[in-house]
C-alpha cells in the first residue's frame, strides 16, 4: 500500500512538471515587451529583495490598483521568472493562494508580472516584536495557510519559502490572508539545497546540509516545519532560535 502511494505521488509530481512546462513554453513564445512608465502609474513600493521589487500600480488607461513583481534581469533568469508566474496560474483553485492577473511582460530590465493588492501587507509588519498577534488573530492565519499548503501539497508542490513575509493579509484583523511568492516552489521530489535567508524556518535535514552533499529530496514535510515555526513566531513575537539545531524534535 506504502509503495501504490508513493507511486501515486511520483505519478502527480510528474503530471504537475509536465503542465508546468507547457506552461512555460507558451508563455515564453507570447512574453510581450512594456513600457513600465509609460502603461502604468507607480505610486509606491510595497517590498523589496535581491529579487526585485514589488510595487503599487494603476494601469494608466483606467483600471483597479495592482501590484507588480518586477524581477531583475540581472539576477533572475528569464526561466525562473516564468516557472515562478506558471506556478501562480496552476493554483488559480486556490483561494488561500494569491492570485496572478492575466499580465506578464518583460521592460528592457525587467520580467513582470502583475498579482492582486493585498492592503494590510504581509504578517511581519503587522506582528509586534516579542509580544506576537491575539490568539483569535492567529487562529485565522493558521487555518488559512494551512488549507493554502494543503492545496500545494495535493498537486505535488512544496512551497520552500514559508515565512511571514510571504503571508499577505487583506485586513490587518487577518480575517482573510493569502500565501505568496512561488518563486522557490517546486514539485515533489525535486533536489534542493538550503535557501538563502531561510535560517529560522529551515529543517534540520535542510540547514544542515554540509558542501558536497547530495541534495536533499524535496518533500512536502519541510514546508510543515516552517509551518510551525510560523505559527511560534505568531504566537510570541519571537523565532524558537536562530538557525535549527540537529537535535531539534
Amino acid at each position: 500500500a506504502a509503495e501504490d502511494e508513493d507511486d501515486d505521488e511520483e505519478s502527480v509530481a510528474q503530471a504537475q512538471e509536465c503542465l508546468l512546462q507547457a506552461l512555460i513554453a507558451r508563455t515564453a513564445r507570447n512574453l510581450p515587451q512594456r513600457e513600465l512608465d509609460r502603461d502604468w502609474a507607480i505610486l509606491g513600493e510595497l517590498g523589496s529583495g535581491s529579487y526585485g521589487r514589488v510595487v503599487l500600480a494603476e494601469p494608466r488607461d483606467g483600471g483597479a490598483r495592482v501590484a507588480l513583481k518586477l524581477l531583475s534581469k540581472e539576477r533572475t533568469a528569464k526561466w525562473g521568472f516564468l516557472r515562478e508566474f506558471c506556478t501562480h496560474l496552476c493554483l488559480r483553485g486556490a483561494l488561500t493562494c494569491i492570485q496572478v492577473l492575466p499580465l506578464v511582460f518583460e521592460t528592457p530590465t525587467e520580467f513582470g508580472f502583475a498579482q492582486e493588492l493585498a492592503p494590510a501587507g504581509d504578517l511581519c509588519g503587522l506582528l509586534t516584536p516579542g509580544v506576537g498577534l491575539p490568539e483569535p488573530q492567529v487562529k485565522r492565519c493558521a487555518s488559512q495557510v494551512s488549507a493554502a499548503l494543503a492545496y500545494l501539497h495535493g498537486h505535488a508542490l512544496v512551497h520552500r519559502d514559508l515565512k511571514l513575509d510571504n503571508v499577505l493579509a487583506f485586513d490587518p484583523e487577518c480575517h482573510l490572508v493569502k500565501l505568496g511568492d512561488f518563486g522557490l516552489t517546486r514539485v515533489l521530489g525535486w533536489q534542493v539545497r538550503p535557501a538563502p535567508g531561510a535560517a529560522p524556518y529551515a529543517a534540520p535535514e535542510l540547514w544542515h546540509l554540509r558542501a558536497g552533499e547530495a541534495r536533499l529530496r524535496l518533500e512536502p514535510a519541510l514546508d510543515t516545519w516552517a509551518f510551525g515555526v510560523l505559527l511560534f513566531a505568531l504566537l510570541t513575537g519571537n523565532f524558537p532560535w536562530a538557525s535549527p539545531a540537529r537535535s531539534a524534535p
